[in-house]
């Protein structure tokens, strides 16, 4: 009789894919921990950055509900828009011009009006949703 005692073999733990899956782990950690940390970025729109500093020195183009145009008050075609922006941006590069739509006006017409102004030099155009009454 042999009584000897069977030697039992040891089974090893595969650690490969615990390797991965502590990897996979940090590399998540690490995203989420940037974005934990996602400042809000501050975006300066035309109208705050160039209109609301000096008003006053803003050229209004309004577009009226018939679909004509009134560039700083007066009367004007939009071949005469362009003519007017092109030539005062050359002079004044840093101009800033005001597309203010009547209340009936669709987008798009105040939108074709606005790449109007841009196509014609300027770069500094915002809108203005409501006219500013004076004195208050």
């Amino acid at each position: 009789m042999n009584f000897r005692r069977k030697r039992r073999s040891m089974t090893l733990l595969n650690v490969t894919p615990l390797i991965d899956v502590v990897f996979i782990l940090l590399v998540f950690f690490m995203l989420t921990t940037n974005f934990a940390r996602f400042r809000l970025i501050g975006v300066e729109t035309p109208q705050e950055r160039e209109v609301l500093q000096d008003a006053t020195a803003a050229i209004v183009i309004l577009v009226k509900d018939d679909g004509t145009l009134a560039y700083d008050g007066e009367p004007a075609s939009r071949a005469e828009v362009t003519r007017q922006v092109s030539s005062l941006v050359e002079v004044d590069p840093g101009r800033t011009f005001l597309v203010r739509p009547e209340p009936e006006v669709s987008v798009q017409e105040a939108l074709d009006v606005f790449q109007l102004t841009r196509e014609a030099g300027a770069y500094a155009v915002s809108f203005a949703t409501e006219r500013e009454e004076p004195g208050s």
